[in-house]
């Protein structure tokens, strides 16, 4: 029961819909911070906001990054389609990696804003690292759509042997 699960929850068109679905909130986010930002003298929800985000991101890239290890897990590898596999493995690792590091900056420049100005002078340009933060949710919100857009027009066919 668990492994038609697994595999239903990690083939490409679950993870495509997931991507699509979690950039909804990131673009929502972009929407409110924006309109927060330069405005409000107290940065706490655009800050608490981006953090959010920070953190969905930086859960959803070690999923994808770790495609193959949940197959394994699973038992879903050295099947008949394991190179069409492999490749879904090596888009979704590239992804992952891509939503990991773009969520951690995101992380970088609220958390830098936390840090008490007698250790880091961030004063002058709080504003500046949320909207930084805001430009890298921006950007993985940018490469989840095109994930998403990749993983459900790829066919087997486009894997080079």
């Amino acid at each position: 029961m668990i492994r038609p699960l697994a595999r239903a929850l990690i083939s490409r068109i679950s993870i495509a819909v997931i991507e699509l679905v979690i950039v909804v909130p990131m673009a929502l986010a972009i929407l409110e911070v924006s309109k927060a930002v330069f405005v409000q003298p107290d940065l706490k929800e655009p800050m608490d906001i981006i953090t959010g985000i920070g953190m969905i991101m930086i859960g959803l890239g070690v999923v994808l990054e770790e495609r193959k290890a949940l197959r394994e897990i699973f038992g879903l590898v050295d099947g008949p389609d394991e190179a069409w596999q492999g490749h879904l493995d090596h888009s979704c690792h590239h992804a992952g990696v891509g939503q990991l590091v773009l969520g951690l900056f995101a992380e970088i420049c609220i958390e830098m804003i936390r840090i008490p100005n007698t250790v880091i002078y961030t004063g002058d340009v709080d504003d500046y690292l949320v909207v930084a933060g805001s430009v890298m949710v921006a950007v993985a919100a940018l490469l989840l759509v095109r994930h998403a857009i990749s993983l459900l027009t790829m066919t087997p066919r486009q894997i080079s042997h």
